[in-house]
């Protein structure tokens, strides 16, 4: 999931072209991957006929849009969930595949997701903190230091990252 994130970052935020080689490597090469070699391996044979699996399984699915999502358990009992669907379809669609109690993990906190991330949207700190637009400010500084992030704006939108210093920490 992270490279996906990375990806959808770096089209839809920063406007680079995934298709590119050396985008594709940078962004390997950020999550302590050697992408040049990932990359590699992805032009092989192998990697294509991989990909056809893939494919052909998707389609024996019955998949046609994205996104699908399909969730099965030990049993061989399946879920399929088409299109974007809110956080509780999820919930019901695991529900239908185990007899255990679903247990939500606990949320990380600010300061470690934003280690984990290197930027997060004001967007995404609203949705995971379940906060109004008008209190990301406020919660921004009740739960990082001050001086270890700063605030930029793109297209926008506001976003946060790390000051470099922090990160070295």
């Amino acid at each position: 999931m992270e490279f996906l994130r990375k990806a959808r970052e770096a089209v839809f935020a920063f406007n680079r072209n995934i298709g590119e080689a050396q985008v594709l490597v940078d962004l390997v090469n950020t999550m302590g991957l050697d992408g040049k070699r990932v990359y590699e391996q992805s032009q092989e044979e192998a990697a294509q006929d991989l990909l056809n699996q893939d494919f052909e399984l998707a389609a024996s699915l019955g998949v046609r849009g994205f996104p699908t999502i399909i969730l099965v358990n030990e049993e061989d009992k399946g879920v399929k969930i088409v299109g974007a669907r809110p956080h509780e379809t999820y919930v019901e669609a695991l529900k239908q595949l185990t007899d255990r109690p679903l247990q939500p993990k606990k949320l990380p906190s600010l300061s470690q997701w934003l280690t984990e991330q290197d930027l997060l949207f004001t967007k995404e700190i609203e949705v995971m903190y379940n906060l109004e637009q008008h209190q990301v400010q406020a919660f921004l500084q009740s739960e990082l230091p001050a001086g270890t992030f700063q605030t930029k704006e793109l297209f926008g939108e506001l976003y946060i990252q790390q000051n470099s210093s922090a990160s070295r920490m």
